[in-house]
């Protein structure tokens, strides 16, 4: 009886010795495994950052640039409806040919809007391509 304890006592020791080495190659490719996640997750973290960080940019640039057009056309209303003005009072004699189109200011001088009902002119006339009928 005391050989079978021997050699179970044995058997045991060669399992538990194989248990850890299996354990430690297991516990090394997890851990590697477990290492490229966090980093990858950390990358798509500061990738996130990033993306929202440059949209922030883009929606500021887009509301500046937009603001600043506007403030460039109004500018050119003006100068334009200066320019008319002056125009006006600085050369009576040229009122029948005038610099500028009167029809584009009303009678304070200021720009009225355009009542042009003409199509624009890069439309063709008639059907063209596959469905243009030959003649």
């Amino acid at each position: 009886m005391q050989t079978w304890a021997a050699e179970m006592w044995q058997a045991a020791l060669i399992g538990l010795v194989v248990g850890f080495v299996i354990g430690y190659f297991l516990l090394r490719l997890t851990k590697e495994s477990a290492k490229k996640q966090v980093k990858t997750e950390a990358e798509l973290r500061v990738a996130k950052e990033q993306l929202e960080s440059q949209k922030q940019q883009l929606e500021k640039h887009f509301a500046e640039s937009a603001d600043l057009l506007k403030s460039l056309a109004q500018d050119y209303q003006k100068l334009y409806q200066h320019l008319a003005r002056s125009s006006n009072q600085l050369l009576p004699e040229l009122n029948d040919s005038t610099l500028f189109q009167h029809s584009l200011l009303d009678e304070k001088g200021n720009v009225s809007p355009s009542k042009t009902e003409d199509p624009p002119k890069d439309y063709s006339e008639g059907s063209s391509g596959l469905f243009k009928a030959e003649r």
